[in-house]
């Protein structure tokens, strides 16, 4: 029974080395089979997985953290402040596909945040090679920084877009059409991000459309310039109540500390709409990307409220609250070619088809702004980064953000300001992603 078991596990080990060496081989892997569907079917079905992992490593330093006090959730008192270093697996995400014909579906499965959740779950039907309809579970068109996969995110995301587009994905049905100069693409949406089972008596999940429009005066392998513009309006998802409650709120720095220092509470919010103009250009060298973000919230006709855990400013009837942000990055490849263009997604990757020996070196810097004043906050970010791709489906990088807070950024209340002085940090942080 012993040697049964040693043979076994000397198996084990043997599977799990084979596997993680032909994962660490693979420049763009992706697990695919082809199967038929009936022995007299002349069409195939493609089947395959893919998916990512992100490992961050953080560790925070404030500026005068002795001027600051936190009432964590269920504290009776506030303690000391304390931004603490950490490790944490910030998203593992596993995704099944198939093809057949002009047919196409995917499914997700996403780890993130402590959770597991069902992101992507559509089907997808191609009129041609450059028009297609889309219906299920999906991200929606809009914003250059919200289309752009996960995969593809070389640092964390923009404050600015965290915090001014105040969902994720819902159910709904979108179509796209593209060319070599342009970009289109709408859609109707209805239903939460998480909430995939309906239940009896119900409140509604809120309902809207948006839409993302790019024109590419020059895209071609060596170089591409973007520029886009998209909107979106959606009434508020009333799971819990009719009050329309719109939580809000912007992470800086890492996912590792989770805190939204910049959040707040909007309540009675008849819909809200938001508006962003997007700019990026890229040659084999140097690549800048941009965006700014305007998002307006109105009030219902019984009027609303608007807080961020310590002060309450009363909205009236129909009155509108109004916030922007924006970001600039750049990069410039120290070795290889700068990353590459998606014409049929409109976005970038994070790096350029073909990898050098050894692997491509890129140097980032950029910055964001955020005015959700009088009541939120406001809010900057200096970003710097050093990224390292050995192949197309490995990624190390090393970052550096400074943040620095407005006196109303007190995280729902819960952060105290002792001297009226209110916070600033550092950043740094160690990234790992591995896509395959």
């Amino acid at each position: 029974m012993t040697l049964l078991h040693r043979r076994k596990n000397g198996t084990l080990t043997m599977l799990l080395v084979a596997s993680a060496t032909l994962l660490l081989s693979a420049s763009g892997a992706s697990a695919q089979a082809r199967i038929a569907l009936r022995s007299d079917q002349p069409k195939e079905v493609t089947l395959g997985v893919d998916g990512r992992i992100t490992l961050d490593a953080a560790a925070f330093f404030p500026l005068d953290k002795g001027s600051l006090a936190y009432q964590p959730t269920g504290a009776l008192k506030a303690e000391p402040f304390r931004m603490a270093a950490g490790t944490s697996v910030t998203q593992a995400r596993l995704g099944f596909f198939s093809h057949y014909d002009k047919w196409s579906g995917r499914i997700d499965v996403n780890y993130a945040g402590q959770r597991i959740t069902f992101c992507d779950i559509y089907a997808a039907y191609d009129f041609n090679p450059h028009t297609n309809i889309v219906l299920g579970h999906q991200i929606e068109p809009l914003s250059l920084g919200v289309s752009t996969s996960t995969r593809s995110n070389s640092l964390t995301g923009p404050l600015p877009v965290d915090f001014l587009i105040p969902y994720g994905r819902h159910w709904g049905i979108s179509g796209t059409h593209w060319g070599e100069h342009y970009w289109l693409s709408a859609g109707l949406f209805a239903g939460g991000t998480e909430r995939i089972q309906a239940r009896e008596n119900h409140q509604g999940e809120g309902y809207g459309a948006a839409m993302r429009a790019i024109w590419r005066p020059y895209n071609t392998e060596e170089r591409t310039l973007h520029l886009g513009l998209s909107a979106a309006i959606r009434t508020p998802e009333r799971v819990t109540s009719d009050e329309g409650v719109v939580t809000v709120g912007g992470r800086s720095g890492s996912l590792v500390e989770n805190r939204t220092f910049i959040a707040g509470r909007l309540s009675g919010i008849d819909h809200y709409s938001i508006c962003d103009l997007e700019a990026a250009y890229r040659d084999d060298r140097f690549f800048v990307q941009g965006e700014a973000l305007y998002t307006t919230f109105s009030a219902t006709s019984g009027g609303g409220s608007l807080t961020n855990g310590t002060r309450v400013q009363l909205l009236a009837k129909g009155e509108r609250s109004s916030f922007w942000g924006a970001y600039l990055v750049g990069s410039y490849m120290l070795r290889g070619k700068q990353r590459s263009y998606s014409s049929g997604g409109a976005v970038f990757s994070n790096v350029h088809r073909t990898v050098e020996p050894g692997g491509n070196v890129e140097l980032m810097a950029g910055a964001s702004v955020l005015d959700a004043k009088p009541i939120i906050g406001k809010g900057y970010e200096l970003i710097s980064a050093l990224n390292w791709y050995p192949n197309r489906a490995m990624m190390l990088g090393l970052s550096h953000t400074f943040t620095d807070l407005s006196e109303e950024a007190t995280a729902q209340g819960r952060l105290h300001l002792l001297r009226d002085k209110p916070l600033s940090y550092h950043t740094l942080q160690l990234r790992a992603q591995f896509v395959f």
